[in-house]
């Protein structure tokens, strides 16, 4: 198996502030209508408190039990975009196709090593979403996003997905569909489960679940679980503004060191009560299908 399919991406150049110059917009106008294109790139930084995330960081501080690590994948899928004016109007992100972005869905990825970060091969990472929206930045105030894969794709045929729907790492199933989120992080001694065995690694798989219905056979599909958190932010100026995606948020009521049952770390399950902690801290009722909450603490926004 070649690189680019073990990745089941096009390798690309890494995406950086630097090489993209961060949140940068430029506009123009349509010659016959009028109309103002303003296009857009907003990066999003991974960290887990101060620690930037990358396979080689030391991460430390985490969770109840004050745990160190590091990671072993840290990807998640962002869809339906939208920037909303003082007045409230919105004004949605039309996401340009590339390597990192199809059908309105942008992947985010910060693992920079194959195999789990074990393999000292390098692979392309992407912290930035980049396309256009119709109409002026001067007023946005708010910035609103999906995590996940809208429903719509989710259960679609992944071997003949286009980049980065493609990705075997970031799917279940047919019927579950793809991993909205995924983070895997091994503390450093373990995660000792109740059977007093050891797992090495402390993982969160955010995806759909009691989901019925075959896709194969062209029966309607429903979960009852989404589990796809909307975020909406306030921004004052999105040309200079990068938005943060905080590990340390995300775990920090959460004991990685010990598994409470099943396999270790959250997926998803309702049942799960390694879930508890994180699904509260993307603002959603663990095994509720229900829209946006209130009270998320894993995303934020600052100045470059």
């Amino acid at each position: 198996m070649n690189l680019l399919t073990k990745l089941g991406v096009i390798v690309a150049t890494s995406c950086s502030l630097i090489a993209c110059g961060g949140s940068s917009g430029g506009g123009s106008k349509d010659a016959t209508t009028g109309e103002l294109t303003s296009e857009l790139s907003i990066p999003f930084i991974a960290r887990a408190y101060d620690t930037e995330i990358s396979c080689g960081a030391q991460l430390s501080g985490l969770g109840s039990d004050a745990a160190s690590g590091t990671i072993r994948g840290f990807a998640l899928y962002i869809h339906d975009v939208v920037l909303i004016n003082s007045d409230g109007t919105e004004l949605p992100l039309s996401l340009d196709d590339n390597d990192w972005q199809n059908s309105g869905v942008a992947l985010l990825d910060y693992q920079d090593k194959l195999d789990n970060c074990e393999s000292d091969t390098a692979k392309p990472t992407n912290n930035m979403l980049v396309g256009s929206v119709q109409g002026d930045l001067v007023n946005v105030d708010r910035i609103r996003f999906t995590v996940g894969v809208p429903s719509e794709l989710n259960h679609e045929d992944i071997t003949a997905a286009a980049s980065p729907l493609n990705r075997t790492d970031m799917h279940w199933s047919w019927q579950s569909g793809y991993k909205h989120l995924r983070m895997d992080v091994s503390p450093d001694g373990g995660v000792m489960k109740p059977d007093n065995t050891t797992a090495t690694t402390w993982n969160i798989h955010l995806g759909s679940t009691a989901c019925v219905g075959s896709p194969q056979t062209g029966e309607t599909l429903s979960c009852g679980a989404n589990n796809r958190p909307t975020i909406e932010l306030d921004i004052s100026d999105i040309a200079n503004q990068q938005l943060v995606i905080d590990y340390g948020k995300l775990v920090e009521n959460s004991a990685l060191m010990t598994d409470q049952g099943g396999a270790p770390g959250c997926m998803s399950g309702p049942t799960d009560l390694d879930c508890i902690e994180v699904f509260d801290a993307l603002g959603m009722g663990l095994g509720e299908n229900s829209d946006p909450t209130e009270g998320q603490t894993v995303f934020s926004v600052e100045s470059l």
